[in-house]
């Protein structure tokens, strides 16, 4: 097979540029398409150095290679190379471990201090006892024949490389503002990376898609456009079932492409624009080890409340109080659960509602608890200071807390407590339960265009044209520039000691205002409350949720649900949904109802739009609308599993929705499954996601072997076709939602009521599905709040 390290086909359209940079224009390669690429006996760096602080502590000093004499190199060549002119020369390589299944590679400049993302994480370098243990993985420093290094990770009992830089040891580049590396994986089977939209859970490794990372405020409409969030972490699992994960922790504006390399193998090739290569490999060797070991640095995910988990109804622009009562009324009346209302602000100023148009809104929210239901506000980044006598603004302005420009000397560190005063103030006025935090990528409109649509005054709002918001390589994401829709990148800010540039903090933003939001948010009460974040980055899920952004009322936003809830699980945030039925455009009634089914087994579970027809599940025909109570009526019954699964995931880590590939990483027909999905390990739900389809093909894993499945609602045991297939098609008409327990499940259920804390009081009850030991085990957290 031919492979060649692909460096530049988009940094360099023509041979004289890429020869000024010392890399080949070939224009021999089978695809017949000219691609600039540096030669094997350019590029990288050697070894000139190592110290062993332990046995599990290990630095190495490296060297770069450009204009160094090598021999074995072709006659003639020059060894001149450099993609932009500012590689740094001298890095050091420090390998730690932490217990039996964690290596962290972490790679520095050695000659002066570089930024580093500035978020706490858990990281507790082996002790004596672990170092007596055998490790699961390990590091491996390899040399080409013109000396440049690689890095291998190598799983130890199977040898596996799970991590293998070393056949592109030449495409490791360090410079200031560009850091690449490419290596090869040991399998195809690649899940996680983003947040962006992909069309499968399972990377599709022929699209030839380079992936931009970068906090947006961006639709999920585009396959390779950079969305809302940044979670740099992927996990693989090898031919043999085993799973291993990589986390790298960088929080500038980066890119990622996976790709086929040879035979059953894969390769990452992984591009970022500042700050350092600091890389985290977790053994597994299952799937659920995998996500606990990253929880292990990350931290495990947050509990929501109770009611946090029921069902959540809101849109932008119900436009009065007495269409938000509406909405409300329809789902009630039509005896269809409902925990939560959600709404917005007054003329988008945070801390306010219009009081014309939601007259009494406060005594509404009093009339919802005294039913025992919830009420979330919305809150945004962007503070108005044009607003005559806004007094969030003018205590803001008091504090002086706002972004700056460089080189400003009065940068504050007061911003957490002015949010949680403010949010405490309004508390007082309107007493909400819970805080939808969005547009904190953050966004900002029409940034360096001739002028905002939406900003009222004639000055535009216009960027320098500077390295930080023009960079040398601007990575694939969406816009012209850096600060394309957001803030300057010049711009700087604080985190309460340190003062940053935007341009390496940028992604951290939704991250910084989740931190301070729960906290306020529980203080208003002394009670857990729910926050829900449009922006996150690992650790997030710590603090809060997230749901998956301004989709659209499309049968294909049904699908890309599923997989954003099994990455955003990966990724350590559980609690996670997207808008039931779209946000954007008017659904279909056949689009909405299929929506619901699966948007019931989403653990963050709202059905939201905006300016568009009603949706709410009230407002449809009878039959529909009898279909959704049915539905939202068999989540209430399930409350207590969920409520269970996520007390595990935050007590021991891991994962509330998994894909099947995650329980059953061995069965190979699992690997690229991603219309079904479990709660845990014995739910399976096998929503309807295509128009008029009124059967499904579902797979039973282990039917033909070890696993008993069994019909959720008749309890009647699932048995292989008749030609011995485990995949199965069963009726699915448009009023009903599949569901099978896997043998060995004891699941807790409680009867439904309006809401949780009317259902709270209802008798319980177990489903027992039998193994076929003719065993079953199964738990239960109670907890009052």
């Amino acid at each position: 097979m031919h492979v060649i390290n692909f460096i530049s086909l988009c940094l360099d359209p023509d041979a004289n540029k890429c020869h000024a940079r010392g890399c080949t224009w070939d224009t021999e390669i089978p695809t017949n398409m000219p691609v600039c690429y540096i030669p094997k006996w350019k590029g990288g760096y050697e070894l000139v150095g190592h110290e062993k602080i332990t046995q599990w502590d290990i630095q190495y000093k490296l060297r770069r290679l450009s204009k160094k004499p090598i021999k074995n190199v072709p006659f003639s060549e020059e060894l001149d190379f450099s993609l932009f002119g500012n590689d740094i020369d001298n890095l050091k390589l420090k390998i730690t471990t932490s217990g039996m299944n964690i290596i962290r590679l972490k790679i520095l400049d050695d000659d002066r201090e570089r930024y580093e993302v500035p978020i706490p994480i858990k990281w507790y370098p082996s002790n004596v006892e672990q170092q007596q243990q055998q490790q699961k993985i390990k590091f491996r420093l390899t040399k080409t024949k013109y000396n440049q290094i690689g890095f291998q990770i190598v799983r130890v009992d199977t040898k596996a490389l799970l991590f293998d830089t070393s056949y592109f040891a030449e495409g490791f580049i360090y410079d200031d503002k560009y850091l690449q590396f490419m290596t090869t994986i040991p399998s195809k089977n690649i899940y996680g990376m983003g947040e962006n939209t992909h069309s499968s859970f399972q990377h599709n490794l022929n699209s030839n898609m380079r992936y931009g990372i970068f906090a947006r405020d961006q639709r999920p409409i585009g396959l390779n456009e950079n969305l809302y969030g940044t979670h740099p972490f992927y996990m693989v699992i090898e031919n043999d079932g085993n799973a291993f994960g990589v986390f790298i922790f960088n929080s500038n504006a980066q890119d990622y492409k996976f790709s086929l390399f040879e035979r059953d193998k894969s390769m990452l090739t992984y591009r970022t624009i500042g700050g350092i290569l600091d890389l985290f490999f977790f053994a597994g060797p299952t799937p659920e080890d995998v996500v606990q070991q990253y929880q292990q640095v990350i931290g495990t995910p947050y509990i929501p409340p109770y009611w946090g988990l029921g069902f959540q109804l809101g849109r932008y622009g119900y436009n009065t109080l007495d269409n938000m009562r509406a909405a409300m009324n329809r789902t009630l009346s039509n005896k269809i659960p409902l925990d939560v209302m959600n709404d917005c602000f007054d003329n988008n100023l945070d801390f306010t509602w219009d009081h014309t148009r939601f007259k009494n809104l406060p005594e509404f929210i009093n009339s919802l608890h005294e039913q025992g239901m919830k009420f979330i506000t919305i809150l945004d980044p962007a503070i108005d200071s044009e607003k005559e006598n806004y007094s969030t603004f003018l205590e803001g302005q008091k504090k002086d807390i706002w972004i700056k420009w460089p080189k400003n000397k009065n940068i504050q560190f007061n911003e957490t407590e002015w949010w949680k005063t403010e949010i405490l103030n309004y508390h007082q006025k309107l007493k909400f339960d819970g805080l939808w935090i969005d547009m904190n990528e953050p966004s900002n409109f029409d940034t360096s265009k001739d002028h905002s649509w939406n900003w009222p005054f004639r000055e535009d709002w216009n960027c320098p044209v500077d390295e930080w918001d023009d960079p040398i390589y601007k990575t694939a994401i969406k816009g012209d520039r850096l600060s394309d829709k957001t803030l300057c990148m010049i711009v700087e800010q604080s985190n309460g000691s340190h003062i940053f540039r935007h341009y390496d903090v940028h992604t951290l933003y939704g991250w910084s205002q989740t931190l301070a939001t729960l906290p306020a948010a529980q203080a208003t009460e002394n009670k857990r409350s729910v926050v829900i974040s449009r922006s996150t980055f690992p650790t997030s899920g710590k603090y809060g949720g997230h749901w998956l952004g301004d989709n659209s009322a499309k049968w294909s936003h049904v699908k890309y649900n599923i997989i954003g809830m099994l990455e955003f699980n990966l990724f350590g945030i559980p609690y996670i949904g997207a808008d039931i039925c779209g946000y954007y455009g008017n659904a279909s009634e056949q689009l909405c109802q299929r929506w619901m089914q699966e948007g019931a087994f989403n653990p963050f579970f709202r059905n939201h739009n905006g300016g568009f027809i009603d949706q709410d599940p009230g407002s449809w025909s009878p039959p529909v609308v009898e279909s959704n109570r049915k539905v939202v009526e068999t989540r209430y019954t399930l409350l207590p599993y969920l409520y269970t699964l996520f007390y595990r995931a935050h007590i021991m880590g891991g994962t509330v929705v998994r894909s099947m590939a995650h329980e059953f990483p061995e069965d190979s027909q699992c690997w690229s499954l991603d219309e079904q999905f479990l709660w845990g390990k014995y739910l399976l739900i096998a929503p309807v996601i295509y128009e008029n389809h009124v059967q499904k093909e579902i797979y039973f894993s282990g039917l033909n072997s070890n696993e008993r499945w069994y019909n959720y609602y008749t309890g009647e045991e699932m048995y292989q076709t008749a030609d011995g297939s485990s995949f199965v098609t069963v009726p699915a008409p448009l009023n009903h939602l599949p569901l099978y327990l896997r043998g060995g499940a004891i699941i807790p259920h409680q009867k439904h009521a309006l809401n949780t804390q009317k259902s709270r009081l209802l008798p319980m009850y177990l489903k027992i599905a039998l193994d076929k030991q003719q065993n079953a085990k199964g738990s239960y957290l109670f907890n009052v709040t």
